[in-house]
């Protein structure tokens, strides 16, 4: 079950898997009443907004785009992913930083509203806080150089400008080494749902290890294609599992973009 519609003519689903999961996080939380209302509407907004950011940026380079929600946010997925995919670096750098900008803006304005309301009622003041939260710390969180969050998709494209094809496979190992470390400090620090979407992103992700491999024995890379374009040929209904390096839970060249 889901809903759609549009805002500045993108198109928007979102399904239930989104709320239900900002409700769990919302119940561990302890808020209860109008704040679990607050907590989900602002929740969702701002994920809305973050990929909005996404979603114009690719309409400033030509290509369209819709968004959609899943159970740890959204998705802006452009129309055309053969044209996202070949957009310059530096296109896709500014595309993978808009969504998080968007957050980061947002969340600072909250953050100076915060003083101006500390006279009035608990519901103000919590819904200045959450607002401030779901915006500016998602968005400083979304920059971590982690695969599958904006971050990583930031430092793919600077080793990339930096370094050339090179670069991908030291933004790989730095999004296992931050995934990793993110993970053990948000356990020390007792946020145990912060850890398990590190890990979901980034250690639990096999195609990042697969990526890393192709992209350090680059042969072994082209040796597994071979082998794999020869059982198609001779098995016409063989599909082979080729994820290239180049689209590893990326948001630019897959659907995903967060």
């Amino acid at each position: 079950m889901s809903i759609t519609f549009r805002v500045l003519r993108f198109p928007i689903t979102i399904g239930l898997a989104f709320p239900a999961f900002l409700l769990i996080l919302g119940y561990i939380s302890q808020f209860e009443g109008i704040e679990l209302v607050i907590w989900v509407a602002f929740g969702t907004a701002a994920i809305l907004l973050h990929e909005l950011g996404h979603a114009v940026v690719f309409r400033h380079y030509g290509l369209e785009s819709s968004i959609r929600f899943w159970a740890l946010g959204g998705l802006a997925i452009p129309d055309d992913q053969v044209a996202a995919a070949n957009l310059p670096d530096r296109q896709m750098l500014l595309v993978s930083l808009a969504g998080p900008a968007v957050g980061l803006v947002l969340g600072a304005a909250g953050l100076a509203l915060g003083p101006v309301v500390a006279e009035q009622s608990h519901g103000i003041r919590f819904a200045v806080g959450i607002w401030t939260f779901v915006n500016l710390g998602w968005g400083i969180f979304n920059l971590l150089p982690i695969s599958g969050l904006d971050g990583g998709h930031v430092i793919t494209e600077l080793t990339m400008v930096a370094l050339g094809e090179r670069g991908r496979a030291v933004a790989l190992a730095a999004s296992i080494v931050s995934s990793a470390l993110v993970a053990v400090l948000a356990v020390a620090i007792g946020y145990p749902y912060v850890a398990l979407i590190a890990v979901m992103f980034g250690l639990a992700n096999p195609y990042q290890y697969r990526a890393l491999i192709d992209e350090l024995f680059p042969a072994r890379a082209e040796r597994r294609r071979q082998q794999a374009a020869e059982k198609r040929r001779q098995h016409p209904f063989y599909l082979a599992e080729e994820v290239p390096a180049s689209s590893l839970l990326n948001d630019d060249q897959e659907p995903p973009l967060r």
